[in-house]
């Protein structure tokens, strides 16, 4: 996979009144994704790269607002020509621009099928059919389409100052041989800013979380030990652990390893719990397990985690698991014992994303008991430790069964569990600091 960089096709200089309009694009666009709040701040306008002149036609737009720094690919029509926009709740219409062409209808490009393939290959000069273009998923910092089911092609909404940590990630692994995650096929960059990547297309792939609900809803349903639901999610577990270790050892083969420090990984974790939850840390288990993890003479390593790896950020095809979303910018979502390196790269252990992953199984079955079962009468408590207890050991066992990672996490599975459980701490005081009182 070559990263392609394609710079302005003539531009040219704006006029003072097609600048202003822009600014009122831009304006329009943020206040519209923010629900008509306020947009954080004026406007600066950074760049506005002509990607093709005419009608219809492509610019594509920068523009820094306070902190943030947004990414606005336009389409261009001429007033009054048909355009039918990709299903979705928002008028992708934002105002009227003008330059030498004339007068046009600028609206949001991600949304107009025949924009979409234009600026793919303008972007990173790939071909795709315009009849067969969809959304597939809109988050506050990139939109991403499906092309042909072929393809997928994620621009980045909100751009980042030097490399972007998930991009990053997901091209060493693609470079050291990880075959869990859709390949990369071109990453769209222009003056030093990652503004896009297209992906092969993962045909058929189910949400992890999906398949976790419904395993838990057929257990829920049934009764029952949770090996003998028909949806026991186990064998699941076991082969996402075994792909969550082969992640861990291609990280650590493409950016290295460092040595880990228990005690500053103790403290930050104490830290990070106090604010949120200082009652966790009043309960004597957590008192005894920090200062076991405190204990530890074991070798413990950090590397390059993925930072925020719970069960949504998963997918399940025919051929296995996928590591779908490394979409977590600057810092881990969970941030005790992260080390930043001189680059700005963060060094965990690699049990943190273990106990991400973990936490967010027993997330599931509470929401899923709490959903069926809102006042508690039905007792679901004990299916869902069930469940989790279950799927939990599964995943433990496929993990820690992939040759090479005994040489990555501590030897012992005490070690391992002591390290784990404090790691979900944060998670766990995360989750309790949200609950009504």
């Amino acid at each position: 996979m070559t990263p392609t960089e394609r710079t302005d096709t003539g531009a040219g200089k704006l006029t003072d009144s097609a600048r202003a309009a822009l600014v009122e694009i831009v304006s329009a666009h943020l206040a519209r994704s923010a629900g008509g709040e306020e947009s954080g701040g004026p406007v600066e306008l950074l760049e506005a790269e002509f990607l093709s002149r005419g009608r219809p036609g492509i610019l594509d737009v920068v523009a820094r607002v306070g902190e943030r720094t947004i990414h606005l690919p336009l389409g261009l029509r001429e007033p009054g020509s048909e355009t039918k926009f990709i299903a979705g709740d928002e008028d992708p219409v934002l105002g009227v621009f003008e330059d030498d062409d004339g007068l046009a209808v600028a609206f949001d490009a991600l949304y107009d099928a025949e924009i979409v393939t234009a600026l793919l290959w303008h972007a990173v000069s790939l071909e795709a059919d315009p009849s067969r273009v969809r959304q597939i998923r809109h988050r506050p910092e990139s939109v991403t389409l499906a092309l042909e089911d072929r393809l997928a092609f994620t621009v980045f909404t909100e751009l980042v100052e030097g490399q972007r940590a998930g991009l990053v990630l997901l091209l060493a692994l693609d470079e050291v041989g990880f075959n869990h995650i859709a390949a990369p096929v071109a990453v769209w960059r222009r003056g030093g800013r990652e503004l896009g990547i297209v992906q092969e297309f993962l045909a058929g792939a189910s949400s992890g979380r999906a398949l976790a609900v419904t395993s838990v809803r057929d257990l829920y349903a049934s009764g029952g030990p949770p090996e003998l639901a028909g949806g026991d999610f186990g064998a699941e577990a076991h082969r996402l652990g075994t792909m969550t270790a082969r992640m861990h050892l291609g990280l650590d083969q493409a950016f290295g390893r460092r040595p880990g420090d228990v005690k500053a990984w103790a403290d930050a974790i104490e830290e990070a719990v106090r604010p949120v939850a200082p009652m966790l840390l009043e309960r004597p288990d957590v008192a005894v397990l920090l200062e076991q993890l405190r204990g530890l003479t074991v070798p413990c390593h950090a590397i390059r985690t993925h930072g925020d790896f719970h069960i949504g950020r998963v997918a399940r095809t025919e051929q296995g698991w996928y590591v779908t979303d490394f979409s977590p910018i600057g810092k881990p979502a969970t941030t005790a014992g992260a080390v930043a390196s001189d680059d700005g790269a963060f060094f965990r252990s690699p049990l943190a994303d273990v106990a991400d992953l973990l936490w967010s199984l027993g997330a599931v079955a509470a929401d899923a008991a709490s959903e069926r079962d809102p006042s508690g009468r039905e007792g679901l408590g004990e299916l869902a430790q069930a469940w989790e207890q279950r799927n939990r050991q599964a995943f433990f066992a496929g993990y820690l069964g992939v040759a090479g990672i005994s040489g990555l996490v501590p030897p012992g599975r005490e070690a391992v569990r002591v390290l784990v459980s404090a790691f979900e701490l944060e998670r766990v005081a995360a989750r309790l600091s949200r609950q009504p009182r």
